[in-house]
């Protein structure tokens, strides 16, 4: 399925993420997955919120640069070599999985892998071809 991503560029510097998360909150936007990448300089924080138009409000509101982006949502069995078998629906594809990164959630039999696909065409055609529900 495809799902709504909201990506904020921040700053490397400490504290700055907790402002973003606590705005978050205040709002009552609910984080569903997220995963935090930094260099040097500057951190891009992902996410999958409830609410994305909400969510890119309110880190608009903090004075962040934010978009919204469209990512795959897949679910995985929660077992051992699942992720393998996912990953292989594109070995002899011109595919590449630029990021991905899992659910926030508890102890159950799936789990959400959230992937950043390109082209997005031909991993729609592939995943579909898999037998996987898209959106």
């Amino acid at each position: 399925m495809i799902l709504k991503q909201v990506s904020v560029f921040l700053e490397s510097r400490r504290g700055r993420l907790a402002p973003v998360v606590r705005q978050l909150g205040e709002r009552g936007i609910n984080l569903r997955a997220l995963m935090l990448a930094e260099t040097d300089r500057f951190g891009i924080l992902r996410f999958i919120a409830d609410d994305a138009e909400a969510a890119l409000a309110a880190m608009q509101e903090l004075g962040n640069t934010a978009r919204i982006s469209e990512v795959f949502g897949i679910e995985v069995p929660d077992r051992p070599g699942a992720l393998a078998e996912i990953l292989a629906i594109f070995d002899d594809s011109e595919v590449s999985i630029e990021y991905l990164y899992a659910e926030l959630a508890g102890p159950g039999d799936q789990a959400l892998l959230v992937l950043k696909l390109d082209p997005i065409e031909e991993a729609k055609e592939l995943l579909a071809s898999a037998g996987l529900p898209q959106a």
